[in-house]
């Protein structure tokens, strides 16, 4: 008789409970929408990184979960500055030189600095509008999969 009650109880502490993260890999955290600064960012850590690191989204009015690393948010340590994107600033801080990853800095680069002004690299627009319009009407989590995707197509035809 109370066998039921208790096993509905504990289902819902389950699905309620927050994230974990393994010790080795803290979780990236970041607020819940995307453009292609952050796309890249993810593939970043996804696949240079901290590859089974969880990727985690929040709304900005949220407080990341103890011990995640917060990327691409007003207050996050990794985040964009005037002169940097942030997938950039990931390049610099994990110490990350690599050629094809470099090149692709520098597209996000022209997409998030290079605002106001004539782009640098003739494949940035392109990029851009693809990314823009793949992730458009997509919920954050499941773009994670699509942001990998075409960020290793990228880098697979980046010139080595």
């Amino acid at each position: 008789m109370w066998l039921k009650p208790c096993l509905l109880f504990i289902a819902l502490l389950v699905v309620n409970l927050p994230p974990t993260t393994t010790a080795d890999e803290p979780a990236f955290v970041t607020w819940d929408t995307l453009e292609p600064d952050k796309c890249a960012s993810i593939w970043l850590i996804k696949r240079f990184i901290a590859p089974a690191a969880p990727i985690l989204f929040i709304a900005p009015d949220t407080s990341p979960p103890p011990g995640a690393i917060l990327f691409d948010t007003p207050d996050a340590p990794l985040r964009r500055s005037h002169n940097r994107s942030t997938y950039e600033n990931l390049l610099t801080h994990y110490r990350l030189t690599d050629a094809r990853l470099v090149q692709i800095g520098r597209i996000m680069h022209d997409i998030e600095i290079n605002l106001w002004v004539r782009k640098a690299l003739p494949e940035t627009r392109a990029i851009e509008s693809a990314l823009n319009t793949q992730l458009r009407g997509v919920e954050p989590q499941a773009a994670v999969g699509l942001c990998l995707h075409y960020f290793d197509t990228l880098y697979a035809s980046a010139a080595k």
